[in-house]
């Protein structure tokens, strides 16, 4: 039995003892016990179950010490009479006894909650001026009539107390429709305790006993009552008095608009009952039609409340549900968020879920059929997720996140991020195309309380989740530590002091022909020698520039050093043509078609040996006027090429509007061919629609010999990575053409050049 049920058996076997105490001379000892009895339940639950809300629990336990040294003083005063004739220090404690209650209850129904719980509220007002009018006509009426109003009369100042019960009474309609323990031993606990003391003081304080000593009654109510405080203090669900209730405002209305009959007619139908024999039949007739409109019409209100309740929870259902999957949306996980209850010995976790390159799969099978999948992917993960109570939403296009609640530790929710992993394992059939899914996961777990916030943690995850796509290591876990080293705001302010102390250096990476294995050109890669951290590679700074002026004085260096070059290979017999990389604010920004016009003019340079590489992105930022740029130096003879294809939201078809000779397949879908399938698919779907828009494929990121015969069997124009060569320095380039363009390649080895 548990150790809360052995106390509340207990007090109440103790308190049924009070009559025989009373024969024995010891009534009032074991009243005193009793109730310290009663003090040290509620102080020792308080104190081992440590509720978050402390403030509630120590108006409660003040409630009753008042209440104990008021009666203390009471019982002292009876015997020489002076309670009964005048007011005293009694009457201090015990009004400060009831006033510390109902701060309480009314901490319970709305301490946590972020909002104010008007629900209930006025309802519990109703109920309270209900009970307390018909306190008024049958307990203190009587009272007055027999001693007359006068304050001075200690009996109609002690009206106070029951009146103050009959608001907690009232009080605890209002904690039943905010708190979370609405369905709870705890909330029957409070409302049993809560109702026996308005009982004692109405028996006792409301009519002329007062006067004299407490009946064995009188005590034995409040007895009871303090008992079944401290047995509420003492049961584990405790806490979840001072919870928010989960439900939504429009699910109390119901409930609320069904009590608000009985409670309104509770006084009226009561001295109806009373005086009915006093009444002329007309008057009852009329009386009982002023009752059946009353009904009536509220059973009509009902009916419409009801409605509107109903087609307000399928819009709050539609609203928390994302249209393409109909599983939650991220509505629901901030929801849920805000109305969960944490325990400080657990974690919270956050996983944030990225389908790997499902971009590119929109743009080779179409939107439709990536709609499908994302279906696909939702049901399963959600089936699964779901099971073990976690809490699983789209939040985005192909992003989904995991909640997860009070998990025993860290290394259960990263457990959980790798099951996500074995769940995508066996591949999605949708229409016929069967695709391997693969996906990184970003985690941000909470560590307190106080620190459980949506956004926060999204914020978090979002971090972990790019870290776990610069590694591809699949899951990635936020940590602050590592967020504060890889802070770029040196970026800015060093770089522009490097551009003057020629710290910028201009790397090449040689593209082959795939076929023959002739270089056909470079690209030119910049690489930052910073004189305190080494080598900076352009992943760790480009970012912080390309949306400032920077950023075109990077492409103003890198274009006359590739004029500058492409003259000494060319005295050199090597005439190669030289791709250079530009950003959306290159081309908005600034009149790039001027500047090269300028630079090859000035250096004599062929334009056909110049080749400008535009992202995807940086390409549909503004289409009209990306094209007039692009058309403007085709019409020069410079080459244009799109960069990282697949890696932004176009389609190949989107961008057959632009003028275009290369498309460059990004380095991740290269470097999966080999392991998974779809990667694979789309390489070969991105070739096939390539081919028949006239435009030649260049391949990133060929690493081995596997791949590379692959390209080849696929019709692939060019290749570029370290199965032929790094970037190297522009004195390097000779030496490496040249050891490229003679070494012996054996197709089919599956090995890896060193270079």
């Amino acid at each position: 039995m548990a150790g809360w049920n052995k106390y509340l058996i207990f007090g109440i076997l103790a308190s049924l003892c009070i009559p025989l105490a009373d024969g024995l001379g010891g009534r009032d000892i074991l009243y005193f016990f009793i109730v310290l009895y009663g003090m040290s339940g509620v102080f020792y639950g308080v104190l081992s179950h440590k509720p978050i809300a402390v403030g509630p629990w120590a108006y409660f336990l003040l409630a009753i010490f008042f209440q104990f040294s008021g009666a203390l003083i009471q019982a002292d005063t009876d015997v020489s009479g002076i309670f009964g004739s005048r007011l005293s220090l009694a009457d201090g404690f015990l009004l400060s006894g009831h006033m510390c209650l109902v701060v309480a209850l009314w901490q319970f129904a709305c301490t946590l909650h972020r909002e104010f719980p008007r629900h209930g509220f006025f309802q519990g007002c109703i109920l309270a001026t209900s009970l307390i009018l018909t306190g008024w006509q049958f307990l203190f009426l009587p009272t007055i009539v027999e001693y007359g109003f006068s304050i001075d009369q200690p009996q109609i100042f002690r009206m106070v107390y029951p009146t103050m019960s009959y608001v907690e009474v009232g009080m605890l309609l209002w904690v039943w429709t905010s708190s979370k323990a609405y369905k709870s031993t705890v909330f029957t606990l409070l409302s049993v305790a809560t109702v026996l003391f308005a009982a004692g003081e109405s028996f006792f304080h409301g009519t002329s006993s007062s006067l004299g000593v407490p009946t064995n009654l009188n005590l034995l109510l409040w007895l009871l009552a303090y008992v079944t405080f401290g047995a509420l203090a003492l049961h584990p669900e405790m806490k979840q008095l001072s919870y928010p209730r989960p439900s939504e405002e429009s699910s109390h209305v119901n409930n609320v608009l069904t009590l608000l009959l009985p409670l309104v007619l509770l006084l009226p139908v009561t001295l109806l009952v009373i005086y009915f024999k006093e009444l002329h039949p007309a008057t009852v007739g009329i009386l009982g039609g002023f009752f059946l409109v009353m009904v009536l019409g509220w059973y009509q209100l009902r009916l419409s409340i009801q409605n509107i309740v109903r087609a307000n929870l399928q819009l709050e259902e539609q609203n928390r549900i994302d249209y393409l999957t109909g599983i939650p949306n991220r509505k629901h996980i901030e929801q849920v968020i805000e109305a969960s209850t944490y325990q400080l010995d657990k974690r919270n976790g956050l996983l944030l879920i990225d389908i790997d390159g499902f971009k590119s799969i929109n743009n080779i099978f179409g939107f439709h059929v990536g709609d499908l999948i994302i279906k696909a992917i939702a049901d399963r993960l959600y089936a699964d997720i779901s099971k073990n109570g976690n809490h699983f939403a789209r939040v985005d296009g192909d992003e989904f996140a995991l909640l997860m609640l009070n998990a025993e530790n860290r290394r259960a929710i990263e457990a959980q991020a790798w099951q996500i992993h074995r769940l995508l394992e066996n591949p999605v059939t949708v229409n016929g195309v069967v695709i391997r899914v693969m996906c990184s996961i970003g985690v941000s777990i909470d560590y307190g309380f106080e620190k459980l916030n949506f956004a926060s943690m999204l914020k978090e995850s979002e971090r972990a989740l790019g870290w776990a796509r610069e590694t591809q290591s699949q899951v990635e876990v936020y940590d602050k530590s590592k967020d504060i080293a890889e802070d770029k705001s040196w970026v800015l302010t060093d770089f522009r002091g490097a551009v003057t102390a020629c710290q910028l250096i201009v790397y090449y990476q040689p593209k082959i022909h795939a076929s023959t294995k002739k270089v056909i050109g470079v690209e030119a890669l910049i690489r930052w020698h910073h004189p305190q951290r080494g080598l900076v590679m352009p992943y760790e700074f480009i970012q912080q520039i390309e949306t400032t002026d920077l950023a075109h004085q990077l492409f103003t260096l890198v274009l006359h050093d590739a004029a500058k070059q492409w003259h000494i290979w060319s005295d050199q017999g090597l005439v190669l043509s030289i791709a250079l990389n530009v950003v959306a604010r290159d081309i908005m920004g600034f009149d790039l078609v001027k500047e090269i016009r300028g630079v090859l003019e000035q250096t004599n340079m062929p334009a056909k040996y110049l080749e400008i590489e535009i992202t995807e992105s940086s390409a549909l930022s503004d289409p009209v006027h990306v094209k007039k740029v692009l058309s403007a130096l085709m019409n020069l003879g410079v080459k244009i090429s799109i960069d990282d294809y697949g890696t932004g939201y176009s389609s190949l078809l989107h961008l057959q509007q632009l003028p275009l000779h290369f498309l460059k397949i990004d380095q991740q879908f290269i470097r999966q061919m080999r392991d998974h399938q779809s990667s694979a698919t789309i390489v070969s779907s991105t070739m096939e629609l390539a081919k028949n828009l006239n435009v030649e494929v260049i391949a990133e990121g060929v690493e081995d010999m596997w791949v590379y015969q692959k390209l080849l069997s696929l019709g692939c124009y060019g290749v570029q990575g370290f199965l032929f060569s790094k970037a190297v320095v522009a004195e390097s380039i000779v030496q490496v053409v040249q050891e490229i363009e003679s070494a012996p390649v054996a197709i089919g080895d599956g090995t890896t050049r060193g270079y």
